[in-house]
């Protein structure tokens, strides 16, 4: 994993194995991050995602994915330090995995860009 710092921006670049969740309650712990929003690509060898079943009360339903997917899109933000990214993505044989990110095996090198919003 790499930081740069750009302004109110964190660029953090992923690299093989990491897991994308961890890096970033790794992150936040380090820069002491309380909001901000998240935005990113990726390419991963494993996720496991949550899609809603229930709102009341809330229940995800995990899906995991053990197949190289893209994803051109991962959106969220970190709320009172928690972490909350959604993931859009497709695999090798066309299927969309679309829902909250639980967890995220980074295959290639990836990137995600934490806009801040306020620190502690």
């Amino acid at each position: 994993m790499e930081i740069r710092e750009k302004g109110n921006l964190l660029v953090v670049y992923l690299s093989k194995d990491e897991d994308v969740i961890t890096i970033l309650h790794n992150v936040v712990r380090e820069y002491v991050i309380i909001d901000a929003k998240i935005s990113g690509y990726g390419y991963f060898s494993r996720i496991e995602y949550g899609i809603l079943a229930e709102s009341d009360p809330l229940f995800f339903s995990k899906h995991q994915c053990e197949k190289l997917v893209t994803a051109p899109m991962l959106f969220g933000m970190i709320d009172n330090r928690e972490v909350n990214l959604l993931i859009s993505s497709v695999d090798l044989e066309n299927k969309n995995h679309f829902g909250k990110l639980y967890s995220g095996m980074v295959e290639l090198e990836s990137v995600l860009v934490l806009d801040i919003l306020k620190t502690d």
